[in-house]
């Protein structure tokens, strides 16, 4: 366990802040919980100076975040899984924000906590073949926990090629190991094609507001499930729902994925589109941040999606959704980020979601944080971008 104390703690001023009002289609409550949203006006931004070193780490990499409500403040997982991202291993950090109805204005960050695998060590890093890709990141409701998935691996490049295994684990606050969730074995990965793409596996979790089950959305399609999304069409993802308790899946939703947004230049470049976190309003609603990035372009293209599972097909025990007949779950669109990307200087890799405290006027806030992929030069594709938002009901 590394876990320092918080007397070391680093400290990010306000930084220039946009601010704006957006206006967007409203949508009715949900009879399940107090919680909805309709639409969201910007607070503002922080964007943390590169490669910032925290308590012997670079902070980076920052795929997921929660709210931790008991304690007063968030709490950060980093995807650092290689060796030139940083000397670290996989890691996770809590903070504060401080923010109100008005100004997002300042970050503070205040300790950092090694993750461990299940006989206490710590991960290793690539181009070792047991390396962790740490994704989303959530509190248990219940008992205070911390739950996290990683994404695998499938690199059948390297020497030696990595074959492993997503997953959805339990920790303690001290990082040490409790116990696994039961991952249906259509997520097993293979040299093959079979099971899922490598990359695009498990992307965001949500607890549901009873506190009984937990949502683990995956970013891309099985390879049984069809083609990954192209500019001139979507594709399609499972969000599989387990039950807390006994850590087993209950239940299956297939997400229907949007087009890739943005030609790459060339347009022979890589590219990809699918949903990076899930964060749930009721039982049955949830945001979902879709993101879409083309080598080439500016930024990234991001939508924030609310769903719906009422009315989809269950498709745990559908092996393959290429060629079956089901029903999607729904969506609608609540932001799509383009709309701020010049006022914002640029939307980075958005791929962390929580809501944070009240407001003062008794609505909730929103916010967002991304992935800056540890380049050594900011650029407006790839920084620590942090939103945060009001919610309107």
């Amino acid at each position: 366990m590394t876990k320092t104390p918080a007397l070391t703690q680093i400290r990010f001023p306000v930084l220039a802040i946009a601010f704006a009002s957006v206006v967007l289609t409203a949508c009715g409550g949900s009879d399940e919980a107090e919680r909805s949203v309709t639409s969201l006006r910007l607070i503002g931004q922080q964007v943390l100076p590169r490669r910032t070193e925290f308590q012997g780490t670079v902070i980076g990499g920052l795929s997921g975040i929660d709210y931790d409500a008991a304690n007063g403040r968030y709490v950060l997982i980093s995807d650092d899984r290689t060796t030139t991202d940083s000397a670290s291993a996989p890691r996770f950090y809590t903070a504060s924000l401080s923010f109100d109805l008005n100004t997002f204005s300042a970050v503070q960050f205040l300790s950092t906590t090694t993750m461990k695998q299940p006989g206490g060590t710590v991960f290793p890093k690539v181009p070792d073949a047991r390396v962790a890709d740490p994704e989303s990141i959530r509190v248990d409701p219940v008992n205070a926990n911390l739950v996290w998935a990683s994404e695998g691996d499938r690199t059948l490049t390297s020497v030696p090629t990595r074959i492993i295994d997503p997953f959805v684990r339990e920790m303690k606050p001290d990082g040490s190991y409790v116990r696994d969730y039961s991952v249906p074995g259509m997520f097993r990965m293979s040299a093959a094609d079979t099971g899922p793409r490598g990359n695009l596996v498990f992307e965001g979790l949500a607890f549901t507001p009873d506190k009984k089950q937990l949502l683990v959305a995956t970013e891309g399609a099985l390879f049984a499930d069809g083609a990954t999304p192209t500019v001139d069409a979507g594709s399609v993802s499972r969000f599989t729902v387990f039950d807390r308790g006994t850590g087993n899946a209950v239940a299956q939703y297939a997400y229907p994925i949007d087009r890739i947004q943005a030609t790459p230049v060339p347009a022979t470049a890589f590219s990809v589109n699918g949903p990076t976190e899930v964060l749930a309003i009721t039982n049955s609603k949830f945001l979902v941040l879709e993101r879409s990035f083309s080598v080439g372009v500016e930024g990234n293209q991001i939508r924030l999606y609310e769903i719906d599972l009422a009315g989809a097909s269950d498709v745990l025990g559908v092996p393959a959704l290429a060629g079956a007949s089901y029903k999607p779950l729904s969506k609608r669109l609540v932001l799509n980020f383009e709309t701020l990307k010049a006022q914002l200087g640029g939307i980075a890799n958005l791929e962390g979601l929580t809501f944070g405290p009240r407001l003062a006027n008794g609505h909730d806030s929103l916010v967002v944080v991304a992935d800056d992929n540890f380049p050594t030069a900011d650029s407006t594709t790839d920084r620590n971008q942090i939103l945060v938002f009001e919610v309107l009901p």
